[in-house]
């Protein structure tokens, strides 16, 4: 303004006390020159403040992102550590919102207008504490017409945007799930022809998400329309006094100056917090999904590396073990008596639910035995020595976990620096040379899930995974029933290349095929317990 002001009138340089010091001070003389001066000073200023918003901007959201990573951070480590049975009973849904996005809305609607209603209320207590030192009267008209706007109307949409909040949580993970479906469901929605279903269902959820969205963006607008209002209203009553009971002119004019200058500036201010009050409001919910990761012990994950794998050179003995499941009454399985030496291949049958994986799932450390133990080597397996335990097995289910990558990085899953030696040799022990032939290993592309390989080729390759992290002890959890008798024909040429190598198998199976390597086969019974099968007994079945 006060360059404006002397383009606009290069005399007031002359006469104004203000440029007459700074002319002096500058050193320049000419006023044109003065001028140009004026407004390369502007310049530096507007350059200034620009560097300074942006830096102050980078640092806010810096802290405030930095909130977000130690919220995922704590999360995925809170899961990683959970009890596996636990961790079973979340829906993946939630657990997957949870991971990605809940920490960015933590951020951006928590800690964000947490500082904003910070920065934004104390130049409001400055503004207004001004105002009352010059002008006790404009002080409490905006105490009595702005300020209740903006108590009033957070007052009235709290609890409804408390309830928007939670509704939206619960309809995301819907989201997803439905999103999901589309995909995992392709096949069965085609052949029955209910793809405008599934497709109406996921439009469904959608409209409700937009619907909040839709109330809550229009909530957002309505306070600073309501306080222009309240402005008005003030000047009006500025008048009325001033007309009416004043009758003195120069006071109403110099009352709704000052009103009108205080309301211009205090107006943008609450314009900003009542919207961040409401964002606070609606996504306090957020307290409640991370309560318990946040107030987990602090869980170091990276020293897992450090720990050894437990000895195993003799046997596992399972001692009277029974188990049920946290949401059951009754046991699932009672008194599970077993020996299993070292370098066996043994062979686990039984009626479906009868809990042969249950019963592995116990013996790989995932599940905690009811009453009795698991004991390695004669070590009894402990919540101390079970993370030990888990480093000499392998698990090989039914749809086996292979990543987006090379063969190379799905083998040696998870590990840095590929021994290429180790690599050439599992593939071999696992069968996979055909598939291999001359090609590089690194060259070799694996879609997301496996989904350009066959069921046996997948098999195997999580075998030569097995094979090459030293696993003292790999379980097939069914692993071939989904198999055609070629394909299952590949996978026990695999196994029958590990027995002799010391390494021990746990075969779970429906099919007698599949247990042709084995050394022995247990069958689960009804009443609890096992019965080990002679090869006579296996034409009975």
């Amino acid at each position: 303004i006060p360059v404006l002001s002397a383009v606009a009138n290069p005399q007031i340089i002359e006469e104004n006390k203000f440029f007459i010091q700074l002319k002096s001070f500058s050193g320049v003389t000419d006023n044109t020159n003065f001028i140009l001066f004026l407004f390369i000073v502007a310049f530096v200023f507007f350059f200034i403040r620009m560097l300074f918003i942006i830096l102050s901007q980078w640092i806010q959201s810096k802290f405030v992102f930095s909130i977000s990573e130690y919220i995922g951070g704590k999360t995925y480590k809170y899961y990683m550590d959970m009890d596996y049975q636990l961790l079973h009973l979340k829906d993946s849904s939630n657990v997957i919102r949870e991971l990605t996005q809940s920490p960015a809305y933590f951020a951006r609607f928590l800690v964000m207008p947490l500082l904003l209603i910070i920065s934004e209320i104390l130049i409001v207590m400055f503004i207004i504490s001004g105002i009352a030192l010059y002008d006790i009267k404009v002080f409490f008209m905006l105490i009595l017409t702005i300020f209740p706007i903006a108590f009033v109307f957070q007052s009235v949409v709290k609890k409804r945007l408390r309830e928007y909040g939670v509704e939206h949580n619960a309809l995301v993970p819907q989201h997803y799930a439905l999103s999901s479906r589309a995909i995992n469901g392709f096949v069965d929605a085609k052949l029955r022809g209910k793809e405008t279903m599934l497709a109406n269902d996921h439009l469904n959820v959608f409209k409700k998400i937009n619907k909040i969205n839709i109330v809550t963006s229009t909530l957002n607008i309505v306070p600073a329309k309501l306080f222009e209002l309240a402005t008005v209203l003030g000047l009006l009553l500025i008048f009325v006094y001033g007309s009416f009971f004043a009758k003195n002119s120069g006071t109403v004019i110099s009352l709704i100056a000052m009103y009108s200058a205080a309301g211009y500036r205090i107006i943008p201010s609450l314009s900003k917090v009542v919207p961040a009050f409401m964002q606070l409001d609606q996504y306090s919910y957020l307290f409640n999904i991370f309560d318990l990761p946040l107030k987990a012990k602090n869980i170091e994950l990276a020293n897992l590396d450090e720990i050894e794998p437990l000895p195993f050179n003799e046997k596992i003995q399972i001692d009277n073990v029974s188990f049920k499941f946290q949401t059951e009454k009754q046991n699932f399985i009672s008194n599970v008596n077993l020996a299993i030496k070292k370098g066996e291949i043994i062979g686990i049958i039984g009626k479906s639910g009868s809990g042969k994986t249950t019963l592995v799932k116990i013996i790989s450390g995932f599940l905690k035995p009811l009453e009795g133990h698991v004991q390695v080597d004669n070590v009894k397996l402990t919540e101390e020595n079970v993370r030990s335990w888990m480093f000499n097995i392998s698990y090989v289910q039914q749809s086996p976990y292979l990543e987006k990558g090379t063969l190379s990085s799905n083998i040696a899953f998870l590990e840095k620096n590929i021994d290429r030696g180790k690599l050439n040799k599992v593939i071999e022990m696992a069968s996979l040379s055909d598939f291999v032939m001359d090609r590089n290993p690194d060259e070799i592309f694996i879609d997301e899930s496996g989904k350009n390989l066959s069921g046996g080729q997948k098999q195997r390759i999580v075998i030569a995974r097995a094979l090459y992290n030293n696993s003292k002890l790999i379980i097939f959890d069914e692993a071939t029933s989904a198999l055609d008798n070629t394909t299952e024909q590949e996978v026990n040429d695999a196994i029958k290349k590990i027995k002799g190598t010391g390494v021990t198998i746990i075969l779970i199976a429906h099919r007698f095929t599949t247990l042709a390597h084995t050394d022995r086969i247990i069958e689960l019974v009804e009443d609890g317990g096992t019965r080990e099968l002679k090869y006579s007994d296996i034409a009975k079945h």
